[in-house]
């Protein structure tokens, strides 16, 4: 790795470590050249600042439905704006919804174009599935996951736009892949251990990024 930008990244790293007191900072170098800084906040957040030779920098914050994408919001080819950049994220306020009411998700409906393959994907997750009619409104799918009712309904006119985000905590991810792959589900991203647990990322029928992620106390 470069030497100047090494010494940059780690005056970095222990700069913020002292202005986000309890924070875990981390700073790794690569055989390749490159770096990777981690900002591991005590409010649970995570920020990232890479360099690679050929890419320069880049600095964004790691949201738990990201799966494993390598992009960056941020991109610079100098250190002092990425610098900037990433200060500013760790610096954003945490908005308190203390005094806010209490609130629950109860329903998620996603479209599909064809609602009995959408209907056979989510149900190698483990979903029990019955068919519904409201009404005049269209023939549809339902299950209960607790205290949530999840429903799939055809489209009306306009196919789905599959630019959905769905996420789902499995006890096995590897045996519901098993199931998936024989009915030829694209898989985005193979199962893998991260922070969060195993996860992999899959699409529906629609397009829809599917994130299954294994319970905890499921890991070995």
């Amino acid at each position: 790795m470069n030497d100047a930008v090494t010494d940059q990244m780690a005056a970095l790293a222990e700069s913020i470590k002292a202005e986000l007191v309890g924070s875990k900072v981390e700073l790794n170098g690569f055989p390749s050249g490159g770096a990777m800084l981690d900002v591991h906040t005590v409010d649970g957040h995570l920020f990232v600042m890479s360099y690679t030779p050929a890419s320069g920098f880049g600095v964004d914050k790691v949201q738990r439905d990201d799966g494993f994408t390598t992009g960056y919001r941020f991109t610079f080819r100098d250190f002092a704006p990425a610098a900037d950049q990433l200060r500013n994220l760790v610096s954003e306020p945490i908005h308190d919804c203390s005094s806010c009411q209490d609130v629950d998700l109860n329903l998620v409906v996603v479209y599909s174009r064809d609602v009995k393959a959408a209907k056979d994907f989510y149900r190698c997750l483990g979903m029990t599935f019955k068919q519904e009619k409201h009404g005049s409104g269209p023939e549809h799918y339902a299950a209960e996951l607790g205290a949530v009712v999840f429903e799939i309904y055809p489209c009306r006119g306009t196919s789905p736009t599959g630019n959905t985000r769905l996420g789902f905590r499995l006890s096995s991810v590897d045996r519901v892949l098993d199931l998936l792959r024989q009915q030829k589900v694209n898989v985005l991203s193979e199962p893998r251990d991260s922070p969060w647990g195993r996860r992999a990322v899959v699409e529906d029928p629609d397009g829809n990024r599917v994130e299954l992620t294994q319970t905890t106390e499921s890991l070995p």
